[in-house]
């Protein structure tokens, strides 16, 4: 790929950070539509925690099944606050770091959780998406328990 000049990667990377922000907005809003039309139809989604424990979580391929994957989240948790404490764009690229609290609907318990994201974006699309968190403290936080090895 050749090098563009500094200032189309400074262009591009605030088009990716205005992007972004008005994904977060969505997201933290409950906006499940206006979050959906951020993703690319064919993105690559990948959010690393256990599926069997939280429905949203796992791979998903294309938008369809990013949106069903924000519906489980949105059925189960309602969002009390999410914070983004960094924000990075490089060209087409950007990651958060985010803290965040969800209620949890069935128990009534508050999850606290702390994500790393990492997106690529084209033509002002999320076409990947990977967000890691700590899956061992939110999986004891929502069965209300330490596990025991």
């Amino acid at each position: 790929m050749p090098l563009q000049p500094s200032e189309t990667i400074l262009q591009k990377s605030e088009q990716t950070r205005a992007v972004l922000a008005n994904l977060l907005a969505a997201f933290v809003s409950g906006d499940r539509e206006r979050l959906i039309a951020c993703y690319g139809d064919d993105v690559d989604w990948l959010f690393m925690a256990p599926a069997s424990v939280f429905p949203f979580a796992g791979r998903r391929h294309g938008k369809a099944e990013v949106g069903k994957g924000f519906s489980a989240l949105f059925e189960n948790y309602r969002i009390i606050s999410y914070q983004t404490e960094a924000m990075l764009a490089d060209g087409d690229w950007a990651s958060t770091l985010a803290d965040g609290q969800f209620l949890q609907k069935d128990t009534g318990r508050t999850i606290r959780i702390r994500t790393g994201n990492f997106y690529r974006f084209n033509n002002g699309l999320v076409v990947q998406y990977r967000g890691i968190t700590d899956s061992l403290d939110i999986v004891e936080q929502v069965i209300g328990r330490e596990l025991d090895f």
